[in-house]
């Protein structure tokens, strides 16, 4: 059983890495940022973790629904119209394969990325998503694969 850390995310310190990157500075902003305005769904059972995601990203551009509860994700991406939902694999209740199952019955071109540092994910789990991201890989990894998802997406709905 995992256990939880009851950390605020005012308490984790703004150099943390994130995937194993180094921490935003000045120089990333002034990259170009092709993502910038898009909507992510991001759900992930820690709290601080999802904090940390959420101020990383929308610090990119990007415009962040977070949350830790599967039921409330199926919500947003009926009311709110994600670009890409990145979904943790390992959470209680319902694990991130069957949360995409359930996206992807409801909203095919929806791309998803299972983003997760388990090494359990069945191969069944790989039907479900477009991608699987490790936590622990560099952050431009994502970043590539969200605005890769994306672009193929808008192309399928002829946007």
């Amino acid at each position: 059983m995992r256990q939880h850390q009851s950390v605020a995310a005012a308490e984790i310190p703004p150099a943390m890495p994130l995937g194993g990157s180094p921490a935003i500075d000045r120089a990333d902003l002034a990259l170009p940022q092709p993502w910038r305005g898009r909507r992510l769904l991001w759900v992930d059972d820690s709290r601080p973790l999802l904090s940390l995601y959420k101020s990383v990203f929308e610090s990119l551009g990007f415009e962040v629904l977070a949350t830790s509860s599967p039921d409330e994700a199926l919500e947003h991406v009926s009311s709110n119209a994600p670009d890409v939902a990145i979904l943790d694999y390992d959470m209680p209740g319902m694990d991130g394969g069957m949360l995409a199952l359930l996206i992807k019955d409801r909203y095919p071109v929806l791309p998803v990325i299972l983003y997760s540092g388990s090494t359990g994910i069945p191969p069944t789990a790989h039907h479900w998503v477009d991608a699987i991201c490790a936590k622990a890989a560099p952050r431009e990894e994502l970043l590539t694969t969200i605005e890769l998802l994306s672009r193929k997406a808008s192309a399928a709905l002829g946007a």
